[in-house]
Parts: C-alpha cells; sequence; structure tokens
C-alpha cells in the first residue's frame, strides 16, 4: 500500500467545499422550516419561540451559499486534492472497525466490543509493525476491558452496557446462589 502524496486524487476540494455548501445550506433550511411551526414574529411577551432560531438558520443558509459562489467563482484555484486515495484508504481502514465496533456494541455489550476492537488494531498492527503474540494480544485487550469494570462499574459506580451477554452472565450468576 503506497502512502506517496503522488497517489491519485479521490475527489478535489471544490467538490467537498460544495457538497459541505449544500449540506450545510439544508440544515439552515430545516431549521428555519421548524422554526415557523413555532412562530418567528414578536408576540406581546417578545419573541415567538422560532424567532431566534429562524434567523439563525437564515444566516447559516446565507453563509452557506455564499461558501458555494466562492466556490464556483475560485473554481480553478479549488481543483486541488482533497483526499488522495491512498491517504483515504489508511482513513477508511481505521473508520471501519470504528463503525463495527459501534454496531456491535447494542448486542455484546462495551466489554466484549472492547476486548474485540483491541484485539483487532493490536493484530493489525502485528501483521504491519510489531509482532505481537497470542497472548499479548489476548492479556492486553482483556486487561483492559478488566481495567474499564473495575474502575467505573466497582469504583465508580456507574455501570457501562454490558449488552444481552452480561444479562446472560448476571442472570446465570443469580441462578447460582
Amino acid at each position: 500500500m503506497s502512502h506517496s502524496s503522488d497517489s491519485p486524487a479521490l475527489v478535489s476540494t471544490r467538490w467537498v467545499e460544495l457538497g459541505l455548501t449544500l449540506f450545510t445550506t439544508l440544515i439552515g433550511a430545516v431549521v428555519m422550516y421548524g422554526s415557523l411551526e413555532q412562530g418567528i414574529g414578536w408576540g406581546d411577551a417578545g419573541p415567538e419561540p422560532g424567532y431566534f432560531p429562524f434567523y439563525i438558520g437564515l444566516m447559516l443558509s446565507g453563509a452557506s451559499v455564499a461558501n458555494g459562489i466562492l466556490t464556483v467563482v475560485r473554481w480553478q484555484a479549488m481543483s486541488i486534492a482533497f483526499v488522495s486515495r491512498s491517504a483515504f484508504r489508511q482513513v477508511f481502514s481505521v473508520f471501519l472497525p470504528i463503525a463495527l465496533f459501534v454496531a456491535a456494541m447494542p448486542f455484546t455489550g462495551i466489554y466484549v466490543a472492547s476486548a474485540a476492537f483491541i484485539a483487532w488494531f493490536m493484530w493489525r498492527d502485528k501483521v504491519r509493525v510489531k509482532p505481537y503474540g497470542k497472548w499479548m494480544i489476548g492479556s492486553v485487550s482483556l486487561g483492559a476491558v478488566l481495567a474499564s469494570y473495575l474502575i467505573f462499574a466497582l469504583w465508580f459506580k456507574v455501570p457501562l452496557d454490558a449488552g444481552p451477554m452480561g444479562d446472560w452472565i448476571a442472570l446465570a450468576g443469580r441462578n447460582f446462589k
């Protein structure tokens, strides 16, 4: 995998600018629309509930449109690469495991998902850089989970979500008493 700067561009800066312009303009429009339902006028007691949000949405949309116009005016200068393919591949190689970690938490709980997440990155690092053994990977990933449990659940009395697996372990523990 090449990490050089001559990697072909995945997307240019101008398209990222235009996409962000569109996104923030839409956010401003949604805020303005929601504010209209609340009332944007001035009543006997002062401004209605939607007054300030409406104008904030209007300013956001206006600034976004101005940014879009500047992007079009500077179209040639904005043709530089926002991200290269190799740089995006590096970011995605971290983003995908994080997304899977977050998606797994409701099903496995934070402890199992965290152990798998840490083990994955240590194994991946082993393949690329350092020679971590299976015992080291298992010890660090399980040790981090145990430390999290001790610190949060036992010492601070702030239990983290253990998910269905934690519920099953707690239920099994009650059955043995």
